[in-house]
């Protein structure tokens, strides 16, 4: 009898915590899902993995009170903003000097913690690498963040090293956070004065595809990050690259806020086969109107894609995906970011140092 009048309160118990999780649970779920409508949220299980809405609740609920996740790092720019509407490139860098400061919460320490850098961007857009060398022939860098150097000093830059390691040399970084080999070609063709004595290096990683036809998943990824990092999305109108019937690439814009494309951000991404034609002939259409010796720069990825295989014999590939190094060579910006740091431009700069051909 004993026995069992004590097993039916520790039953009573349980039952009555099962409720009460059940209860919180739905209350998590109704919480979570008036946030998704409100923030217009689709693929929202890359941020809430889980599929406990209390667990993905209580997570939230940590990183905004600084009790957890201290990967979680806020962005700033002064002065601001850094970015500006571009009716050509979808946006680009106001010209100034600036100081970049990742932001995290230390939870060891109890502060706040901070990483700062120089970016320097030149009057007509360039970022700054070393004083003009009239007379010499130059470098053109294209690419993305990676290429700019996202988190990583003006003067440690690639483009940088490639300044100071070839005195007979000009270098234009002409990469920007974000741009992909549509702001490359586009900028191109803008260009006046190439010679044959210059070379041109488009910087290329896989993960550049989505961008070059605005996929859908490339608009939720910019949503996505401007959220993590605590910024409102700008109405930039983005340049989208679409395969012609010559065999060449056009050019359309598309706003690059998904709640006012109804629902394009909810649609399929092109096959990966479209998005492969559409990246090679963006670089054989720059590679067949320009007068200097083309390379494309493969950064990041496969050493398998298919672009490779795909571009023109104009264009020479430089491969310098990890797997191409003798050792490992990706650090990041001291755990602040996921960009690569110094070391990483440094071994792409002695990539590129050896694998052309620099006599003008």
């Amino acid at each position: 009898m004993k026995a069992r009048s004590r097993l039916r309160p520790a039953l009573y118990s349980a039952v009555a915590v099962l409720l009460a999780l059940v209860v919180l649970e739905g209350a998590a779920s109704w919480m979570m899902l008036v946030y998704y409508r409100a923030s217009d949220r689709q693929k929202f299980e890359t941020d809430d993995p889980s599929y406990l809405s209390i667990v993905n609740l209580a997570r939230r609920v940590s990183r905004l009170v600084g009790l957890s996740d201290a990967g979680m790092v806020l962005e700033e720019s002064s002065p601001s903003p850094f970015f500006r509407a571009d009716a050509l490139l979808g946006y680009s860098a106001a010209p100034g000097v600036y100081t970049h400061s990742y932001v995290r919460w230390n939870g060891s320490a109890g502060g706040w913690e901070y990483y700062r850098n120089k970016v320097t961007i030149n009057a007509d857009g360039t970022r700054w690498v070393g004083a003009p060398r009239p007379g010499k022939p130059t470098i053109y860098i294209f690419g993305d963040s990676w290429v700019f150097g996202n988190g990583v000093p003006d003067e440690l830059t690639f483009a940088a090293r490639l300044y100071e390691a070839l005195p007979g040399w000009n270098v234009r970084l002409l990469a920007l956070g974000g741009y992909s080999l549509t702001q490359a070609w586009l900028t191109f063709e803008r260009l006046r004065g190439i010679g044959p004595d210059d070379i041109v290096i488009l910087g290329y990683a896989d993960y550049f595809d989505v961008r070059h036809v605005e996929a859908p998943s490339r608009l939720l990824e910019i949503e996505r990050w401007l959220d993590r990092t605590n910024q409102p999305i700008p109405p930039f109108q983005l340049p989208k690259a679409t395969l012609a019937s010559s065999g060449g690439v056009i050019t359309s814009y598309i706003d690059q806020r998904c709640a006012v494309l109804g629902d394009y951000c909810r649609r399929p991404d092109p096959s990966p086969q479209e998005m492969t034609d559409v990246t090679a002939a963006l670089v054989d259409q720059i590679a067949a109107r320009s007068p200097a010796k083309v390379y494309l720069l493969h950064f990041a990825g496969s050493p398998d894609n298919p672009v490779r295989r795909k571009v023109s014999p104009k264009v020479q590939v430089v491969g310098a995906v990890p797997s191409e190094f003798d050792s490992v060579v990706q650090d990041d910006i001291l755990g602040f970011d996921g960009h690569p740091g110094p070391f990483w431009h440094y071994a792409i700069g002695r990539k590129l140092l050896g694998a052309i051909a620099w006599q003008p």
